[in-house]
């Protein structure tokens, strides 16, 4: 693989930016200084640039605090999607967000290309937290800490799973369910007697909203949410090697 490709599969940077910032500051190959952008890399070899020691997935994880007005889908349409807010290098790859936002909800947005790690997130099976900052219309009144922790009839056949609603002001509150039902969260607030007038996504399982990340800004997933990642894909392997 061309070193400026793998540069940009491990940054999300572009090609043009790679090239520009090789002149100035050499990539260190296996040790070696490198400044031709053509060079041919091994996926498996150390690579560090400006910096940091580069870890190449065949697979993209991106981290977005997505702002409200864009959907979450990669077909056109009235409304633009949270995909045209991507860089060049991302955007040609074939992604899709885990799980999904309302157009007028911000927040915590997983992009991936990765199937078995979108489905270990999002599977109703897997019961994987969310939570979310909440205004509503109305005070909040105390009674809906318990009727959410023991689970809210909001129209379905089955009431939610219990929930943790922490209360913040009047008006305000931190909402923590495990599951994914059309419009859940809005519902379930209706069913206390509010209308929420904004949402966000603060956290879903082990990943949290980086709060340097202005409205639709975005980044690679970090050391550490990336050991998550392996982690679980490496436990996958071993129940099926078992």
């Amino acid at each position: 693989m061309r070193l400026d490709k793998y540069i940009a599969s491990c940054t999300g940077m572009t090609r043009k930016e790679i090239k520009k910032a090789l002149k100035k500051v050499p990539a260190f190959v296996a040790g070696e200084k490198v400044s031709a952008p053509e060079t041919q890399v091994d996926v498996k070899t150390k690579v560090v640039f400006m910096g940091e020691h580069l870890h190449y997935s065949e697979f993209t994880y991106i981290l977005m605090n997505k702002a409200a007005g864009y959907v979450c889908t990669n077909r056109e349409g009235r409304n633009p999607t949270v995909f045209t807010l991507l860089g060049d290098e991302i955007k040609a790859r074939d992604l899709f967000t885990v799980g999904r936002l309302d157009k007028d909800t911000t927040g915590l947005l997983i992009i991936t290309n990765d199937g078995d790690f979108s489905h270990r997130m999002v599977h109703a099976k897997k019961h994987v937290d969310k939570t979310y900052y909440l205004t509503v219309d109305k005070k909040i009144p105390e009674s809906a800490i318990e009727k959410f922790r023991s689970g809210v009839d909001i129209g379905d056949d089955e009431p939610t799973k219990p929930a943790t609603l922490e209360i913040l002001s009047d008006t305000s509150a931190n909402l923590t369910i495990s599951e994914g039902r059309f419009h859940q969260v809005k519902r379930m607030m209706e069913a206390v007697g509010c209308t929420v007038t904004s949402l966000k996504r603060l956290s879903m399982g082990p990943f949290t909203l980086d709060k340097s990340l202005a409205e639709g800004e975005y980044r690679l997933f970090n050391d550490e949410e990336m050991g998550w990642v392996n982690k679980k894909k490496a436990s996958d392997t071993c129940i099926l090697e078992d």
